[in-house]
């Protein structure tokens, strides 16, 4: 596992709170990792899939709000 760069962001879901971290690499020349996780949980990704994942999390917020006139 590689060592903790920095924490992204903090949350809450469901009663648990959760942290979002960015990772060095396990290996040299690997992308950097991010880690979502709880004192129950521990999700890992490489940061260009989470990238993705975020990206794709935006635009449904974006499109949701257009369909139902949220601002």
């Amino acid at each position: 596992m590689g060592d903790k760069i920095k924490t992204l962001s903090k949350g809450k879901l469901l009663n648990q709170n959760f942290d979002i971290e960015l990772n060095h690499p396990v290996l040299t020349g690997y992308d950097q990792l991010i880690h979502i996780q709880s004192n129950k949980f521990r999700f890992e990704m490489d940061k260009k899939d989470y990238l993705i994942y975020a990206l794709s999390i935006l635009l449904a917020e974006k499109n949701l709000k257009l369909l139902k006139s949220i601002k």
